[in-house]
């Protein structure tokens, strides 16, 4: 499959996601807006905003090279869905959008990218997963905030490695796959 590199890769912390487009980004915004203005809470920049798939974790340059070998058989078709829920998450204290009604092809695409890993000889902590986007961190506590559904349309996924910085991690997309036709 036909992959973009956008910057060298070199050995740090990885994961696949998929990135939101322009028009679902501008919703998030709307809704990001609406949060609490709380000085503690850490809001996600737009730069940063993404949906996670698979965490893959601190990756050397071998597990790299292997990872890249087996992306190769990546195929997924565009992934369309909604977010129409903002949640609290306590235990890592975020705001997050969520989705009732997951797309079946979603969990398809996550299931491929464990068995790529595996393949890699990458351990990912596999547990059920839970489709939501991240809006911010150091939440206090739960909020009813009706929000309008986010209409989320993925057409590529992003492998992304997170780098620590002072103002908190940025999240930098290393390598693109477009959807593919069935």
């Amino acid at each position: 499959m036909n992959s973009q590199q956008n910057t060298p890769l070199t050995p740090g912390r990885y994961f696949f996601a998929l990135s939101p487009d322009t028009s679902s980004r501008m919703q998030i915004q709307h809704i990001m807006k609406r949060l609490p203005e709380d000085p503690s809470l850490k809001l996600q920049t737009t730069a940063n905003l993404h949906q996670t798939l698979l965490f893959l974790g601190q990756l050397d340059q071998q597990q790299l090279n292997a990872l890249l070998k087996q992306t190769d058989s990546i195929r997924f078709p565009a992934i369309d869905m909604q977010f129409d829920h903002l949640s609290y998450w306590d235990g890592p204290k975020i705001f997050c959008l969520t989705s009732r009604a997951p797309s079946s092809e979603l969990y398809n695409l996550v299931n491929q990218l464990e068995h790529i890993a595996s393949q890699a000889d990458i351990k990912v902590d596999v547990k059920p997963y839970l489709p939501h986007i991240t809006l911010a961190r150091k939440a206090s506590e739960s909020l009813d905030v009706p929000i309008a559904p986010v209409n989320f349309k993925a057409e590529q996924l992003v492998l992304m490695k997170s780098v620590s910085t002072d103002h908190g991690p940025q999240y930098q997309p290393v390598m693109h796959w477009p959807v593919t036709a069935d």
